[in-house]
Protein backbone atom coordinates (compact mmCIF):
# COMPACT_ATOMS: atom_id res chain seq x y z
CA UNK A 1 0.00 0.00 0.00
CA UNK A 2 1.64 3.20 -0.86
CA UNK A 3 1.71 6.38 1.09
CA UNK A 4 -1.19 7.72 -0.94
CA UNK A 5 -3.14 5.22 -0.47
CA UNK A 6 -3.28 5.09 3.10
CA UNK A 7 -4.53 8.67 3.37
CA UNK A 8 -0.81 10.72 2.61
CA UNK A 9 2.61 10.78 4.38
CA UNK A 10 2.80 11.11 8.12
CA UNK A 11 5.86 12.42 9.95
CA UNK A 12 8.26 9.44 9.76
CA UNK A 13 7.81 9.43 6.21
CA UNK A 14 9.83 12.77 5.73
CA UNK A 15 11.90 12.82 9.33
CA UNK A 16 14.97 11.80 7.94
CA UNK A 17 15.28 15.43 6.65
CA UNK A 18 14.67 17.27 9.72
CA UNK A 19 16.37 14.96 11.96
CA UNK A 20 19.62 14.99 9.52
CA UNK A 21 19.51 18.94 10.30
CA UNK A 22 19.32 18.43 13.45
CA UNK A 23 21.54 16.19 13.96
CA UNK A 24 24.76 17.94 11.92
CA UNK A 25 28.22 18.29 13.51
CA UNK A 26 27.70 21.82 12.88
CA UNK A 27 25.83 21.98 15.82
CA UNK A 28 29.23 20.63 18.31
CA UNK A 29 30.92 23.43 16.61
CA UNK A 30 28.54 26.56 17.60
CA UNK A 31 28.18 25.03 21.10
CA UNK A 32 32.05 25.21 21.33
CA UNK A 33 32.14 27.98 20.29
CA UNK A 34 29.09 29.72 22.54
CA UNK A 35 30.79 28.30 25.12
CA UNK A 36 34.01 29.70 24.22
CA UNK A 37 32.27 33.33 24.46
CA UNK A 38 30.95 32.29 27.78
CA UNK A 39 34.63 31.08 28.78
CA UNK A 40 31.99 28.38 30.36
CA UNK A 41 28.55 26.81 30.64
CA UNK A 42 25.52 28.12 28.47
CA UNK A 43 23.00 30.27 30.36
CA UNK A 44 19.69 28.39 30.50
CA UNK A 45 17.82 31.42 29.20
CA UNK A 46 19.93 31.05 25.32
CA UNK A 47 18.83 27.64 24.74
CA UNK A 48 15.04 28.55 26.27
CA UNK A 49 14.92 31.74 24.03
CA UNK A 50 16.71 30.17 20.73
CA UNK A 51 14.11 26.98 21.06
CA UNK A 52 11.20 29.32 20.98
CA UNK A 53 11.84 31.81 17.90
CA UNK A 54 13.71 28.37 16.23
CA UNK A 55 9.98 26.34 16.99
CA UNK A 56 8.37 29.59 15.84
CA UNK A 57 10.00 30.57 12.23
CA UNK A 58 9.64 26.35 11.28
CA UNK A 59 5.78 26.11 12.51
CA UNK A 60 4.82 29.00 10.20
CA UNK A 61 6.85 28.24 7.49
CA UNK A 62 6.05 24.17 7.63
CA UNK A 63 2.27 25.14 7.62
CA UNK A 64 2.32 26.11 4.72
CA UNK A 65 3.04 22.88 3.37
CA UNK A 66 0.24 21.11 5.19
CA UNK A 67 -2.90 20.48 3.56
CA UNK A 68 -5.96 22.75 3.19
CA UNK A 69 -7.28 24.39 4.99
CA UNK A 70 -4.27 24.59 7.51
CA UNK A 71 -2.07 24.71 4.99
CA UNK A 72 -1.51 25.29 0.92
CA UNK A 73 -0.38 21.82 0.45
CA UNK A 74 2.49 23.08 -1.59
CA UNK A 75 6.49 23.21 -1.78
CA UNK A 76 8.44 26.19 -1.72
CA UNK A 77 8.85 25.94 -5.58
CA UNK A 78 4.82 26.07 -5.97
CA UNK A 79 4.27 28.21 -3.09
CA UNK A 80 6.07 31.06 -4.34
CA UNK A 81 4.56 32.69 -7.29
CA UNK A 82 0.78 32.55 -4.94
CA UNK A 83 2.68 34.38 -2.33
CA UNK A 84 5.19 36.89 -4.34
CA UNK A 85 5.64 38.61 -7.43
CA UNK A 86 8.65 37.62 -10.49
CA UNK A 87 10.97 40.36 -8.79
CA UNK A 88 10.30 38.45 -5.07
CA UNK A 89 10.33 34.64 -6.30
CA UNK A 90 14.39 35.67 -7.96
CA UNK A 91 15.55 37.53 -4.67
CA UNK A 92 14.15 34.12 -2.69
CA UNK A 93 15.70 31.71 -5.15
CA UNK A 94 19.07 33.91 -4.90
CA UNK A 95 18.51 33.47 -1.00
CA UNK A 96 18.44 29.71 -0.44
CA UNK A 97 20.93 29.09 -3.30
CA UNK A 98 23.48 31.63 -1.35
CA UNK A 99 22.28 30.04 2.03
CA UNK A 100 22.94 26.07 0.43
CA UNK A 101 26.69 27.26 -1.06
CA UNK A 102 27.64 28.42 2.46
CA UNK A 103 26.20 25.22 3.91
CA UNK A 104 27.84 23.30 1.38
CA UNK A 105 31.53 24.54 1.87
CA UNK A 106 31.07 24.31 5.25
CA UNK A 107 30.09 20.39 4.94
CA UNK A 108 33.22 20.06 2.13
CA UNK A 109 35.34 21.92 4.76
CA UNK A 110 34.81 20.16 7.53
CA UNK A 111 34.19 16.83 6.15
CA UNK A 112 38.06 17.87 3.97
CA UNK A 113 39.70 18.82 6.92
CA UNK A 114 38.43 15.54 9.23
CA UNK A 115 39.47 12.94 5.97
CA UNK A 116 42.83 14.88 5.67
CA UNK A 117 43.65 14.90 9.84
CA UNK A 118 43.11 11.13 9.43
CA UNK A 119 44.74 10.20 6.34
CA UNK A 120 47.47 12.86 6.41
CA UNK A 121 47.30 15.03 3.60
CA UNK A 122 46.21 18.50 3.03
CA UNK A 123 42.47 19.21 4.23
CA UNK A 124 41.44 20.44 0.32
CA UNK A 125 42.19 17.28 -0.93
CA UNK A 126 39.47 15.89 1.43
CA UNK A 127 37.00 18.26 0.46
CA UNK A 128 37.65 17.95 -3.53
CA UNK A 129 37.40 13.77 -2.33
CA UNK A 130 33.43 14.74 -0.78
CA UNK A 131 32.87 17.03 -3.86
CA UNK A 132 33.87 15.45 -6.99
CA UNK A 133 31.67 12.23 -6.04
CA UNK A 134 28.80 14.04 -4.66
CA UNK A 135 28.16 16.16 -7.91
CA UNK A 136 28.80 13.07 -9.95
CA UNK A 137 26.10 11.35 -8.19
CA UNK A 138 23.70 13.94 -7.86
CA UNK A 139 24.40 15.16 -11.69
CA UNK A 140 23.11 11.57 -12.80
CA UNK A 141 19.55 11.89 -10.35
CA UNK A 142 20.24 10.11 -7.13
CA UNK A 143 17.38 10.54 -5.50
CA UNK A 144 16.83 8.25 -2.79
CA UNK A 145 18.31 9.86 0.79
CA UNK A 146 16.94 7.39 3.22
CA UNK A 147 20.05 5.53 3.25
CA UNK A 148 22.53 8.43 3.10
CA UNK A 149 20.13 10.65 6.02
CA UNK A 150 20.33 7.49 8.34
CA UNK A 151 24.07 7.12 7.58
CA UNK A 152 24.55 10.63 8.91
CA UNK A 153 22.51 10.02 11.32
CA UNK A 154 23.84 7.38 13.27
CA UNK A 155 27.39 9.08 12.86
CA UNK A 156 27.02 12.12 14.66
CA UNK A 157 25.14 10.71 17.38
CA UNK A 158 27.71 8.33 17.37
CA UNK A 159 30.68 10.73 17.30
CA UNK A 160 28.58 12.86 20.07
CA UNK A 161 28.20 10.25 22.58
CA UNK A 162 32.31 8.70 21.97
CA UNK A 163 33.87 11.87 22.42
CA UNK A 164 31.50 13.67 24.58
CA UNK A 165 31.86 10.77 27.11
CA UNK A 166 35.66 10.77 26.40
CA UNK A 167 36.22 14.65 26.80
CA UNK A 168 33.58 16.37 27.89
CA UNK A 169 34.37 17.94 30.82
CA UNK A 170 31.88 16.16 34.41
CA UNK A 171 28.41 17.71 35.01
CA UNK A 172 25.26 19.67 32.87
CA UNK A 173 26.71 22.86 30.67
CA UNK A 174 24.30 24.76 31.71
CA UNK A 175 24.05 27.93 33.79
CA UNK A 176 20.86 30.25 35.50
CA UNK A 177 23.27 32.39 35.71
CA UNK A 178 24.03 35.32 32.58
CA UNK A 179 26.48 37.26 31.45
CA UNK A 180 24.95 39.46 30.42
CA UNK A 181 21.89 40.19 28.00
CA UNK A 182 23.59 40.86 24.73
CA UNK A 183 25.75 37.57 25.21
CA UNK A 184 21.72 36.16 25.65
CA UNK A 185 20.94 37.44 22.27
CA UNK A 186 24.65 36.24 20.57
CA UNK A 187 23.92 33.20 21.87
CA UNK A 188 19.98 33.10 19.82
CA UNK A 189 21.07 34.70 16.98
CA UNK A 190 23.56 31.94 16.33
CA UNK A 191 21.47 29.07 16.94
CA UNK A 192 18.55 30.92 14.78
CA UNK A 193 21.06 31.13 12.18
CA UNK A 194 21.57 27.66 11.90
CA UNK A 195 18.01 26.79 11.07
CA UNK A 196 17.06 29.84 8.46
CA UNK A 197 17.75 28.27 5.50
CA UNK A 198 15.94 25.18 6.27
CA UNK A 199 12.92 26.53 7.82
CA UNK A 200 12.67 28.46 4.34
CA UNK A 201 12.27 25.61 2.45
CA UNK A 202 10.50 23.19 4.97
CA UNK A 203 7.49 23.52 3.11
CA UNK A 204 9.54 20.78 0.92
CA UNK A 205 9.26 18.29 4.07
CA UNK A 206 5.96 18.46 5.30
CA UNK A 207 3.83 18.77 1.78
CA UNK A 208 0.99 16.74 2.40
CA UNK A 209 0.91 16.13 5.73
CA UNK A 210 -2.54 16.60 6.98
CA UNK A 211 -1.91 17.06 11.29
CA UNK A 212 -0.37 19.83 12.72
CA UNK A 213 0.84 17.11 15.64
CA UNK A 214 2.98 15.77 12.61
CA UNK A 215 4.59 19.08 12.44
CA UNK A 216 5.01 19.91 16.15
CA UNK A 217 6.79 16.51 16.18
CA UNK A 218 9.19 17.10 13.29
CA UNK A 219 10.34 20.46 14.83
CA UNK A 220 11.36 18.89 17.64
CA UNK A 221 13.07 16.17 15.39
CA UNK A 222 15.32 18.91 14.35
CA UNK A 223 15.13 21.58 17.51
CA UNK A 224 16.04 19.43 20.16
CA UNK A 225 18.98 17.51 18.71
CA UNK A 226 20.46 20.82 17.87
CA UNK A 227 20.22 22.37 21.13
CA UNK A 228 21.60 18.80 22.52
CA UNK A 229 24.35 18.32 20.54
CA UNK A 230 25.24 22.28 21.05
CA UNK A 231 25.29 21.62 24.99
CA UNK A 232 27.28 18.50 24.12
CA UNK A 233 29.93 20.87 21.86
CA UNK A 234 29.84 23.08 24.76
CA UNK A 235 30.73 20.40 27.37
CA UNK A 236 33.60 19.51 25.40
CA UNK A 237 34.71 22.78 25.02
CA UNK A 238 34.95 23.04 29.08
CA UNK A 239 36.70 19.48 29.42
CA UNK A 240 39.16 20.32 26.51
CA UNK A 241 39.11 24.61 26.02
CA UNK A 242 39.47 23.47 22.73
CA UNK A 243 37.16 25.16 19.63
CA UNK A 244 38.22 23.47 16.66
CA UNK A 245 36.91 19.93 17.45
CA UNK A 246 38.23 18.02 14.08
CA UNK A 247 41.97 19.82 15.40
CA UNK A 248 41.30 18.40 18.44
CA UNK A 249 39.85 14.75 17.65
CA UNK A 250 43.27 14.82 15.28
CA UNK A 251 45.79 15.53 18.01
CA UNK A 252 48.20 12.65 19.09
CA UNK A 253 46.48 10.23 21.72
CA UNK A 254 43.25 11.78 21.12
CA UNK A 255 40.17 10.54 19.59
CA UNK A 256 41.35 10.51 16.25
CA UNK A 257 38.35 7.87 14.57
CA UNK A 258 36.02 10.77 15.33
CA UNK A 259 36.99 12.30 12.55
CA UNK A 260 36.09 9.50 10.37
CA UNK A 261 32.45 9.88 11.45
CA UNK A 262 32.98 13.45 10.98
CA UNK A 263 33.68 12.75 7.53
CA UNK A 264 30.98 10.51 6.86
CA UNK A 265 28.20 12.83 8.56
CA UNK A 266 28.41 15.54 6.22
CA UNK A 267 28.28 13.09 2.83
CA UNK A 268 23.79 13.59 2.93
CA UNK A 269 24.05 17.27 3.68
CA UNK A 270 26.25 18.07 0.54
CA UNK A 271 23.91 15.96 -1.39
CA UNK A 272 20.92 17.90 -0.03
CA UNK A 273 22.56 21.36 -0.54
CA UNK A 274 22.99 20.49 -3.99
CA UNK A 275 19.53 19.18 -4.89
CA UNK A 276 17.81 22.48 -2.46
CA UNK A 277 20.18 25.21 -3.57
CA UNK A 278 20.15 24.06 -8.01
CA UNK A 279 16.48 25.21 -8.05
CA UNK A 280 17.14 28.46 -6.23
CA UNK A 281 19.96 29.45 -8.71
CA UNK A 282 17.44 28.58 -11.44
CA UNK A 283 14.57 30.87 -9.69
CA UNK A 284 17.07 33.23 -9.36
CA UNK A 285 19.41 33.48 -12.99
CA UNK A 286 17.37 30.75 -14.85
CA UNK A 287 20.62 28.78 -14.88
CA UNK A 288 19.33 24.52 -15.48
CA UNK A 289 19.49 22.83 -12.66
CA UNK A 290 22.68 20.65 -13.89
CA UNK A 291 24.45 23.80 -14.38
CA UNK A 292 23.55 24.95 -10.74
CA UNK A 293 25.21 22.33 -9.44
CA UNK A 294 28.33 22.59 -11.15
CA UNK A 295 28.63 26.30 -9.88
CA UNK A 296 27.52 25.52 -6.41
CA UNK A 297 29.90 22.97 -6.03
CA UNK A 298 32.72 25.05 -7.50
CA UNK A 299 32.30 28.05 -5.08
CA UNK A 300 31.60 25.78 -2.29
CA UNK A 301 35.05 23.94 -2.42
CA UNK A 302 36.82 27.02 -3.12
CA UNK A 303 35.23 28.37 0.85
CA UNK A 304 36.52 25.18 1.84
CA UNK A 305 39.90 25.49 0.68
CA UNK A 306 39.44 28.55 2.95
CA UNK A 307 38.28 26.86 5.56
CA UNK A 308 34.91 28.08 6.01
CA UNK A 309 33.75 26.15 8.57
CA UNK A 310 36.08 27.84 11.28
CA UNK A 311 33.82 30.91 10.28
CA UNK A 312 30.62 29.50 11.34
CA UNK A 313 29.55 31.87 13.88
CA UNK A 314 29.90 34.62 11.57
CA UNK A 315 27.79 33.22 8.65
CA UNK A 316 25.09 31.80 10.71
CA UNK A 317 24.73 35.58 12.64
CA UNK A 318 24.49 36.73 8.46
CA UNK A 319 21.80 34.00 7.94
CA UNK A 320 19.82 34.91 11.13
CA UNK A 321 19.85 38.62 9.91
CA UNK A 322 18.96 37.94 6.78
CA UNK A 323 15.99 35.43 6.30
CA UNK A 324 13.83 35.36 9.37
CA UNK A 325 12.62 38.49 8.39
CA UNK A 326 10.69 36.86 5.08
CA UNK A 327 9.25 34.63 7.11
CA UNK A 328 7.07 37.30 9.21
CA UNK A 329 4.54 38.91 5.93
CA UNK A 330 4.59 34.82 4.86
CA UNK A 331 3.32 34.04 8.19
CA UNK A 332 0.51 36.77 8.40
CA UNK A 333 -0.48 36.60 4.81
CA UNK A 334 -1.01 32.57 5.08
CA UNK A 335 -3.03 33.49 7.87
CA UNK A 336 -5.16 35.98 6.95
CA UNK A 337 -6.09 33.46 4.09
CA UNK A 338 -6.61 30.94 6.38
CA UNK A 339 -9.14 33.16 8.33
CA UNK A 340 -10.69 33.68 4.61
CA UNK A 341 -9.07 36.38 3.23
CA UNK A 342 -8.77 37.09 -0.18
CA UNK A 343 -5.45 36.48 -1.39
CA UNK A 344 -2.85 39.31 -2.00
CA UNK A 345 1.31 38.85 -3.08
CA UNK A 346 3.68 40.50 -0.80
CA UNK A 347 5.59 43.64 -1.36
CA UNK A 348 9.07 43.19 -1.28
CA UNK A 349 9.76 46.34 1.19
CA UNK A 350 7.92 44.51 4.13
CA UNK A 351 11.07 42.46 4.66
CA UNK A 352 13.54 44.21 3.09
CA UNK A 353 13.79 46.89 5.27
CA UNK A 354 14.25 44.78 8.57
CA UNK A 355 16.58 42.21 6.73
CA UNK A 356 18.93 45.35 5.36
CA UNK A 357 18.95 47.01 8.83
CA UNK A 358 19.98 43.79 10.58
CA UNK A 359 22.43 42.51 7.99
CA UNK A 360 23.88 46.69 9.01
CA UNK A 361 24.01 45.92 12.47
CA UNK A 362 25.48 42.38 12.08
CA UNK A 363 28.05 44.16 10.23
CA UNK A 364 28.39 46.78 12.83
CA UNK A 365 28.73 43.44 15.58
CA UNK A 366 25.58 44.51 17.41
CA UNK A 367 24.30 41.27 18.69
CA UNK A 368 20.54 42.83 18.50
CA UNK A 369 20.49 42.72 14.95
CA UNK A 370 18.29 39.61 14.54
CA UNK A 371 16.18 40.78 17.10
CA UNK A 372 15.89 44.40 15.46
CA UNK A 373 15.55 42.94 11.69
CA UNK A 374 12.55 40.88 13.18
CA UNK A 375 10.90 43.71 14.64
CA UNK A 376 10.78 45.77 11.89
CA UNK A 377 9.69 43.19 10.01
CA UNK A 378 6.49 42.81 11.61
CA UNK A 379 6.28 46.65 11.73
CA UNK A 380 6.19 46.68 8.26
CA UNK A 381 4.03 44.26 7.69
CA UNK A 382 1.44 46.04 10.36
CA UNK A 383 1.85 48.99 8.30
CA UNK A 384 0.92 46.89 4.74
CA UNK A 385 -1.72 44.47 6.38
CA UNK A 386 -3.47 48.00 8.02
CA UNK A 387 -2.65 50.33 5.06
CA UNK A 388 -1.83 49.13 1.31
CA UNK A 389 -3.00 45.30 1.27
CA UNK A 390 -4.88 45.47 -1.70
CA UNK A 391 -6.85 41.77 -2.09
CA UNK A 392 -7.38 39.87 -5.62
CA UNK A 393 -9.68 37.57 -6.23
CA UNK A 394 -7.72 35.27 -7.76
CA UNK A 395 -3.77 34.56 -7.77
CA UNK A 396 -2.53 31.82 -10.40
CA UNK A 397 0.63 30.17 -9.77
CA UNK A 398 3.16 30.25 -12.77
Amino acid sequence: MTVKERGGPRWWNVSAAWLGIGTSPGALLIGALIAFRHGGSVPLLSIAIAYVLMFAILWFQGLLGLKPPIGEGRNLTTLTPIYFGPAMQRIIGALIALGMIGWSGFNMALGGAALGRLLGFPHWIGALVIALPVLILSLRGIHSWNGLAALATVSVLALTGFITYELAAPGIPITIALDSPLDVITDVAILLGYVTVFSVRSPDFTRGLSKTRDLIILINLLCLPVLGIALAGSAIYMGTGEVDLVALLAAPGTLSIGNLLIFLSVLAPTFTTLFSGAPGLRAAIGLSEPAGMVIITLIAFILAVFRFDLYLGGWLSMLAALLPPIVVPLAVESTLRRRGALPCRIPIWTWAIGSAAAILLTLLSQPVAPLIGLLLSALTTTLWVTLWRQPQEKLNPI
